[in-house]
Protein backbone atom coordinates (compact mmCIF):
# COMPACT_ATOMS: atom_id res chain seq x y z
CA UNK A 1 0.00 0.00 0.00
CA UNK A 2 1.44 3.36 -1.01
CA UNK A 3 0.93 6.82 0.35
CA UNK A 4 1.13 10.22 -1.33
CA UNK A 5 2.77 13.48 -0.45
CA UNK A 6 0.43 15.64 1.64
CA UNK A 7 -0.99 18.83 0.22
CA UNK A 8 -0.37 22.21 1.81
CA UNK A 9 -3.98 23.29 2.16
CA UNK A 10 -5.44 24.30 5.51
CA UNK A 11 -6.39 21.35 7.69
CA UNK A 12 -10.00 21.07 8.89
CA UNK A 13 -10.67 19.03 12.02
CA UNK A 14 -13.34 16.42 11.25
CA UNK A 15 -12.98 13.98 14.15
CA UNK A 16 -11.96 14.55 17.77
CA UNK A 17 -12.98 11.96 20.35
CA UNK A 18 -11.70 10.50 23.61
CA UNK A 19 -11.89 6.73 24.02
CA UNK A 20 -12.86 5.49 27.47
CA UNK A 21 -12.87 2.21 29.37
CA UNK A 22 -15.77 2.73 31.77
CA UNK A 23 -14.77 -0.31 33.84
CA UNK A 24 -11.22 0.90 34.46
CA UNK A 25 -10.17 2.89 37.52
CA UNK A 26 -8.78 5.55 35.16
CA UNK A 27 -11.27 5.35 32.27
CA UNK A 28 -9.41 7.58 29.76
CA UNK A 29 -7.57 5.52 27.13
CA UNK A 30 -6.57 7.89 24.35
CA UNK A 31 -7.65 10.81 22.20
CA UNK A 32 -8.02 10.48 18.43
CA UNK A 33 -8.05 13.37 15.95
CA UNK A 34 -8.53 13.44 12.18
CA UNK A 35 -7.96 16.39 9.85
CA UNK A 36 -8.97 16.85 6.21
CA UNK A 37 -7.48 19.37 3.77
CA UNK A 38 -9.73 18.64 0.81
CA UNK A 39 -7.48 15.91 -0.61
CA UNK A 40 -5.76 14.13 2.25
CA UNK A 41 -6.59 12.93 5.77
CA UNK A 42 -4.21 13.18 8.70
CA UNK A 43 -4.43 11.20 11.95
CA UNK A 44 -3.10 11.78 15.45
CA UNK A 45 -3.35 9.56 18.50
CA UNK A 46 -2.68 11.26 21.82
CA UNK A 47 -2.40 9.84 25.33
CA UNK A 48 -3.22 13.26 26.80
CA UNK A 49 -6.79 14.33 27.52
CA UNK A 50 -8.27 17.33 25.78
CA UNK A 51 -7.82 20.44 27.95
CA UNK A 52 -11.12 22.06 29.02
CA UNK A 53 -10.15 25.40 27.47
CA UNK A 54 -8.23 24.21 24.40
CA UNK A 55 -8.25 26.97 21.77
CA UNK A 56 -8.23 26.62 17.99
CA UNK A 57 -4.55 27.58 17.66
CA UNK A 58 -3.46 24.86 20.10
CA UNK A 59 -5.62 22.27 18.39
CA UNK A 60 -4.32 23.24 14.94
CA UNK A 61 -0.74 22.89 16.16
CA UNK A 62 -1.43 19.24 16.97
CA UNK A 63 -1.93 18.53 13.27
CA UNK A 64 1.80 19.11 12.70
CA UNK A 65 2.46 15.75 14.38
CA UNK A 66 -0.33 13.92 12.54
CA UNK A 67 0.45 11.09 10.12
CA UNK A 68 -0.82 10.92 6.56
CA UNK A 69 -3.67 8.44 6.04
CA UNK A 70 -3.19 6.37 2.85
CA UNK A 71 -5.51 7.60 0.10
CA UNK A 72 -6.12 3.99 -0.90
CA UNK A 73 -8.43 3.71 2.13
CA UNK A 74 -10.92 6.24 0.76
CA UNK A 75 -10.09 6.90 -2.91
CA UNK A 76 -10.24 4.08 -5.46
CA UNK A 77 -11.49 3.59 -9.00
CA UNK A 78 -15.18 2.52 -8.85
CA UNK A 79 -16.18 -0.90 -10.19
CA UNK A 80 -16.84 -0.74 -13.96
CA UNK A 81 -20.43 -2.02 -13.61
CA UNK A 82 -21.57 1.07 -11.69
CA UNK A 83 -23.36 3.77 -13.68
CA UNK A 84 -21.11 6.71 -14.55
CA UNK A 85 -22.29 10.26 -13.91
CA UNK A 86 -22.89 12.48 -16.92
CA UNK A 87 -20.25 15.10 -17.72
CA UNK A 88 -20.63 17.92 -17.12
CA UNK A 89 -22.67 17.20 -14.02
CA UNK A 90 -26.23 18.58 -13.97
CA UNK A 91 -26.60 21.69 -11.82
CA UNK A 92 -28.85 19.91 -9.32
CA UNK A 93 -26.26 17.16 -8.69
CA UNK A 94 -24.83 16.50 -5.25
CA UNK A 95 -21.31 15.07 -5.14
CA UNK A 96 -20.72 12.85 -2.12
CA UNK A 97 -17.05 12.90 -1.12
CA UNK A 98 -15.60 10.10 0.96
CA UNK A 99 -14.02 11.47 4.13
CA UNK A 100 -12.49 9.29 6.81
CA UNK A 101 -14.43 9.10 10.07
CA UNK A 102 -12.27 6.49 11.83
CA UNK A 103 -8.69 5.32 11.34
CA UNK A 104 -7.13 2.18 12.80
CA UNK A 105 -3.35 2.33 12.19
CA UNK A 106 -2.94 -1.14 13.71
CA UNK A 107 -5.36 -2.67 11.16
CA UNK A 108 -5.78 -0.70 7.93
CA UNK A 109 -8.42 -3.12 6.62
CA UNK A 110 -10.83 -1.76 9.25
CA UNK A 111 -10.19 1.82 8.14
CA UNK A 112 -11.24 1.65 4.50
CA UNK A 113 -14.43 3.59 3.74
CA UNK A 114 -14.60 2.88 0.00
CA UNK A 115 -16.49 -0.42 0.59
CA UNK A 116 -19.23 1.65 2.31
CA UNK A 117 -19.45 4.08 -0.60
CA UNK A 118 -19.58 1.32 -3.21
CA UNK A 119 -22.21 -0.52 -1.15
CA UNK A 120 -24.30 2.67 -1.00
CA UNK A 121 -23.92 3.20 -4.76
CA UNK A 122 -25.07 -0.37 -5.44
CA UNK A 123 -28.13 0.11 -3.23
CA UNK A 124 -29.01 3.39 -4.96
CA UNK A 125 -28.80 1.69 -8.35
CA UNK A 126 -31.18 -1.05 -7.19
CA UNK A 127 -33.65 1.62 -6.07
CA UNK A 128 -33.24 3.53 -9.35
CA UNK A 129 -34.38 0.41 -11.17
CA UNK A 130 -37.32 -0.01 -8.79
CA UNK A 131 -38.49 3.54 -7.98
CA UNK A 132 -41.14 4.16 -5.36
CA UNK A 133 -43.25 7.31 -5.57
CA UNK A 134 -43.79 7.76 -1.81
CA UNK A 135 -41.01 6.92 0.61
CA UNK A 136 -40.41 8.76 3.90
CA UNK A 137 -41.44 12.01 5.57
CA UNK A 138 -40.20 14.35 8.20
CA UNK A 139 -41.07 17.98 8.59
CA UNK A 140 -41.36 17.83 12.37
CA UNK A 141 -38.40 20.01 13.24
CA UNK A 142 -39.70 22.85 11.04
CA UNK A 143 -43.18 22.62 12.52
CA UNK A 144 -44.63 21.90 9.08
CA UNK A 145 -46.21 18.59 9.99
CA UNK A 146 -49.46 18.84 11.98
CA UNK A 147 -50.27 16.23 14.57
CA UNK A 148 -53.23 15.07 12.48
CA UNK A 149 -50.77 13.89 9.80
CA UNK A 150 -48.79 11.54 12.06
CA UNK A 151 -50.74 8.45 11.03
CA UNK A 152 -50.58 9.16 7.29
CA UNK A 153 -46.86 9.95 7.59
CA UNK A 154 -46.24 6.64 9.35
CA UNK A 155 -48.21 4.86 6.63
CA UNK A 156 -45.91 6.40 4.02
CA UNK A 157 -42.86 5.37 6.02
CA UNK A 158 -44.12 1.80 6.27
CA UNK A 159 -44.82 1.72 2.52
CA UNK A 160 -41.28 2.89 1.81
CA UNK A 161 -39.78 0.31 4.14
CA UNK A 162 -41.90 -2.45 2.65
CA UNK A 163 -40.69 -1.41 -0.79
CA UNK A 164 -37.03 -1.61 0.26
CA UNK A 165 -37.57 -4.85 2.17
CA UNK A 166 -39.32 -6.31 -0.87
CA UNK A 167 -36.02 -5.95 -2.75
CA UNK A 168 -34.26 -8.04 -0.11
CA UNK A 169 -32.63 -4.98 1.47
CA UNK A 170 -32.69 -3.64 5.02
CA UNK A 171 -32.28 0.14 5.38
CA UNK A 172 -30.99 -0.12 9.00
CA UNK A 173 -30.96 3.61 9.76
CA UNK A 174 -34.51 4.95 9.91
CA UNK A 175 -34.21 8.31 11.67
CA UNK A 176 -35.58 11.85 11.15
CA UNK A 177 -32.37 13.16 9.59
CA UNK A 178 -32.57 10.65 6.75
CA UNK A 179 -36.05 11.77 5.68
CA UNK A 180 -36.31 14.83 3.44
CA UNK A 181 -38.65 16.73 1.10
CA UNK A 182 -37.50 17.15 -2.50
CA UNK A 183 -38.15 20.29 -4.58
CA UNK A 184 -41.58 19.01 -5.59
CA UNK A 185 -42.69 18.34 -2.03
CA UNK A 186 -42.16 14.62 -2.52
CA UNK A 187 -40.81 12.55 0.35
CA UNK A 188 -37.46 10.84 -0.24
CA UNK A 189 -35.10 8.69 1.82
CA UNK A 190 -31.40 9.44 1.64
CA UNK A 191 -28.09 8.04 2.90
CA UNK A 192 -27.93 4.32 2.13
CA UNK A 193 -24.49 3.59 3.58
CA UNK A 194 -26.06 1.46 6.36
CA UNK A 195 -28.29 -0.46 3.94
CA UNK A 196 -27.42 -4.16 3.67
CA UNK A 197 -28.87 -7.29 2.17
CA UNK A 198 -31.09 -9.17 4.61
CA UNK A 199 -29.00 -11.49 6.79
CA UNK A 200 -25.67 -9.75 6.20
CA UNK A 201 -23.53 -8.64 9.14
CA UNK A 202 -23.65 -4.96 9.98
CA UNK A 203 -20.60 -2.87 9.11
CA UNK A 204 -18.56 -1.34 11.91
CA UNK A 205 -19.99 2.04 12.88
CA UNK A 206 -23.06 1.56 10.66
CA UNK A 207 -25.61 0.11 13.09
CA UNK A 208 -28.20 2.87 13.00
CA UNK A 209 -28.76 6.07 14.95
CA UNK A 210 -29.66 6.24 18.64
CA UNK A 211 -32.46 6.14 19.81
CA UNK A 212 -34.03 4.95 16.55
CA UNK A 213 -31.86 1.83 16.29
CA UNK A 214 -31.98 -1.48 18.15
CA UNK A 215 -28.17 -1.71 17.74
CA UNK A 216 -28.32 -4.76 15.46
CA UNK A 217 -25.48 -7.14 14.62
CA UNK A 218 -27.14 -8.37 11.42
CA UNK A 219 -29.41 -6.76 8.82
CA UNK A 220 -32.93 -7.99 9.63
CA UNK A 221 -36.27 -6.52 8.56
CA UNK A 222 -37.23 -6.00 12.21
CA UNK A 223 -34.47 -3.35 12.42
CA UNK A 224 -36.45 -1.09 10.10
CA UNK A 225 -39.79 -1.58 11.81
CA UNK A 226 -38.17 -0.90 15.18
CA UNK A 227 -37.01 2.41 13.68
CA UNK A 228 -40.50 3.18 12.37
CA UNK A 229 -41.96 2.67 15.84
CA UNK A 230 -39.33 4.98 17.32
CA UNK A 231 -40.18 7.59 14.67
CA UNK A 232 -43.82 7.38 15.79
CA UNK A 233 -42.83 7.95 19.42
CA UNK A 234 -40.57 10.82 18.39
CA UNK A 235 -43.29 12.58 16.36
CA UNK A 236 -45.90 12.17 19.08
CA UNK A 237 -43.48 13.68 21.58
CA UNK A 238 -42.31 16.57 19.37
CA UNK A 239 -45.46 17.61 17.51
CA UNK A 240 -47.71 19.72 19.77
CA UNK A 241 -51.41 19.06 20.03
CA UNK A 242 -53.66 21.51 18.22
CA UNK A 243 -55.68 23.84 20.41
CA UNK A 244 -59.44 23.44 19.99
CA UNK A 245 -60.55 27.08 20.20
CA UNK A 246 -64.22 26.04 20.20
CA UNK A 247 -63.75 25.08 23.85
CA UNK A 248 -63.04 28.70 24.82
Amino acid sequence: MTTVEPTNDEHRLIHDIELMDVKAESPFCLRELLWWDGEDCFYLQSTTRKPPEEDEETRSALSLDAILVPRSLYQIAPPPELIRAHEPLPRDSYVKVGVMCNFYPEDLSKSAIWPLMIQEARVCEILMKHPHRNTLSDAVKKGALPRADIKSSLDQIKQGIEHIDGLGLVYNDINPRNILFDDDGRLVVIDFDSCRKQGESMLRGKCGTFPFSNDPETAEFQNDFYGVEKIREWMEERIPREIDWTLY
